[in-house]
């Protein structure tokens, strides 16, 4: 073999190496999923949503529970059982946390019966979770919670009553409270999976309406901000259906970052993992519309 090859074949090795230290190791867990479905999903929808399924459960093995138990409550509010929809919209987030480097299917069986008009669709897979080489900072905490802003004439916005709330109607006005233990830069999102699986850019908090402060984030030396937002129905939604699943994002970084005002959800959740954990905190805050 030639120098100059030797040295092209090093070069290639130190490039993978660097690629594979930037990426982090990958871990191999195998997972058996399934996901059932009758006339109102489809037999491949069914598929897709067991290896959304799958891919959560090998990510929340490999790097932790990744939906919160708000989330799977909201699922179950209004009804009281668990919103095959709604848990899929919780999936379709929790891979904001993990990257996900190879799937392989082991098995699959397309309808195995589960009752007299259901059936499920099982896959067993091989995953490959990528372990990401840095770890949130434990310094850097932010926390939020929602309020129903109570209607009252005789006060201005400032004195009228918050109620916490997990449940809207159009026409609600709420505020959105962050509260962090250092000072970040914010951008609030709104995604509405059932309208077109995009997420959107809230503009700045609205002044003067907010009863906490006056100053816009990022703010050097502020640990608090609200957003205040009135809650609409989206054109979207003209079925029959009477509630919807709806989320707040808030992206808290410790340096300026630069957002699109529209992001398809893959797009988006790419964007946030190019942000290291240690400079970022995610908080996903679900609510749900009622007309």
């Amino acid at each position: 073999m030639s120098s100059a090859n030797h040295f092209l074949l090093r070069l290639h090795g130190l490039a993978s190496f660097a690629l594979l230290c930037a990426l982090g190791t990958a871990q191999a867990v195998q997972i058996t999923e399934e996901y059932s479905y009758d006339g109102e999903v489809s037999q491949n929808e069914a598929c897709r949503r067991a290896e959304e399924r799958a891919k959560t459960k090998a990510i929340a093995y490999v790097l932790g529970e990744t939906i919160s138990s708000e989330e799977q409550m909201l699922c179950r509010s209004t009804s009281g059982k668990t919103d095959d929809t709604c848990e899929f919209n919780q999936m379709s987030w929790s891979i904001i946390e993990g990257d996900i480097r190879g799937v392989k299917l082991i098995k699959r069986s397309e309808a195995e019966k589960r009752g007299d008009k259901a059936w499920a669709c099982v896959l067993t897979l091989d995953v490959d979770v990528v372990v990401p080489t840095r770890k949130p900072d434990p310094k850097f905490q932010v926390g939020t919670e929602i309020y129903f802003l109570v209607p009252d004439a005789r006060k201005p916005s400032r004195q009228r009553e918050k109620v916490l709330r997990k449940v809207f109607h159009a026409g609600d006005e709420l505020i959105l409270e962050v509260k962090s233990t250092e000072p970040a830069h914010l951008a609030l999102f709104g995604w509405l999976p059932n309208e077109d699986n995009k997420v959107y850019r809230i503009d700045s908090p609205i002044r003067p309406n907010c009863p906490q402060g006056a100053l816009s984030a990022p703010d050097t030396g502020k640990t608090a901000e609200s957003y205040c937002m009135t809650a609409s129905w989206s054109d979207a939604y003209k079925d029959s259906k009477k509630t919807y699943d709806e989320w707040l994002i808030l992206v808290a970084t410790k340096t300026p970052q630069k957002w699109l005002d529209t992001y398809d959800l893959e797009q988006f959740k790419s964007t946030l993992r190019e942000i290291p954990l240690d400079q970022r905190r995610v908080v996903r805050r679900p609510y749900q519309l009622m007309k």
